[in-house]
């Protein structure tokens, strides 16, 4: 499966005077974290979605990444959604939706998410996609969406159609987060302490 790795957005909420895939994150871009665990899980293709506000993010990914795999692609700009139906032209078979501030999300945990959808497509056959949550009760952020007792994080796996597609939820028991303010940023630091990443 592709991977459509989304860093066009304005990052408004953040409130500082940079792009927010170049947010440092320990020193190291925010989008660097998730580009690594998309390339070291069992994703083939990365195609990353930038726009007008993201130019230097587009220059930063043209600069640091040689890798075959890793595709950009330069949306229109006007909205996450918007920006998924345009870059669907790219795609002929399901891929899945990664935003790149997630900076927690790991190899292991997208592989587990490809394997829960395919197991869930053999119960399922109408299935076309993926909505991947966490419940609210254990979100350790500041939560922007909430859908009932979950926090979507807005990573989905999507069939390239440009329709309301079947889809269902997808629980992670994973200390995942969005960084959409500079006090998630500091969450993320610590859980990646947490984890002796190497930075």
């Amino acid at each position: 499966m592709d991977a459509l790795l989304m860093a066009g957005g304005r990052g408004t909420r953040l409130k500082v005077k940079m792009e927010k895939p170049l947010l440092p994150i320990l020193k190291k871009p925010m989008i660097d974290y998730t580009i690594h665990s998309l390339l070291n899980s069992k994703i083939e293709n990365i195609y990353i979605a930038v726009s007008h506000y993201t130019k230097k993010t587009k220059r930063y990914l043209l600069e640091h990444y040689r890798d075959r795999r890793v595709k950009i692609i330069d949306t229109p700009g006007r909205g996450y959604i918007n920006d998924i139906n345009y870059s669907m032209r790219y795609f002929s078979e399901p891929f899945i939706v990664v935003p790149c501030d997630i900076p927690t999300l790991t190899s292991k945990v997208i592989d587990n998410i490809l394997q829960g959808y395919n197991t869930l497509r053999s119960q399922y056959r109408d299935l076309e996609a993926l909505c991947v949550v966490v419940r609210r009760d254990s979100y350790p952020g500041s939560s922007t969406v909430v859908m009932g007792d979950y926090i979507p994080l807005g990573i989905n796996i999507l069939s390239p159609v440009n329709r309301a597609q079947v889809e269902k939820l997808y629980v992670l028991n994973e200390p995942l987060l969005n960084v959409n303010r500079l006090e998630d940023r500091e969450i993320a630091e610590a859980i990646i302490r947490d984890r002796r990443w190497e930075i």
